[in-house]
């Protein structure tokens, strides 16, 4: 599945922004260009909630960019969808891109559900 992040951060709808199949494996690529100045220590950090209780934080740093005309592509970790009933629900999520100085380059909430079934 390929997202694209809506012009002003925040998906149209007011429903969630996509669903997962619970016990899916995914992998996170973020493609970006550096346009004018380097990027000092790029990090990515992400937080779910899911009814107002927060039940994941991730933070990676993801280096140091410098200007070129190609765009750089990173690649996390690949990880797992939990399972199970428990899981099956709504989520919340706040995402961000800072870097060394706290420039905020891109932050991103959005919701999505987990199921047990794509349908």
């Amino acid at each position: 599945m390929v997202l694209t992040i809506p012009e002003n951060g925040r998906p149209t709808s007011k429903g969630p922004w996509f669903t997962l199949k619970e016990g899916s494996k995914y992998t996170l690529v973020f493609p970006f260009r550096v346009a004018n100045n380097i990027v000092s220590g790029l990090r990515y950090s992400n937080t779910i909630w899911k009814t107002g209780i927060k039940v994941y934080s991730r933070k990676q740093m993801l280096g140091t960019f410098s200007p070129q005309a190609e765009p750089y592509n990173h690649v996390m970790f690949e990880e797992s969808i939990p399972s199970g009933m428990l899981v099956r629900d709504s989520y919340s999520v706040k995402s961000k891109f800072v870097d060394d100085d706290n420039n905020c380059y891109l932050e991103n909430n959005y919701t999505f559900d987990i199921r047990k079934n794509w349908l």
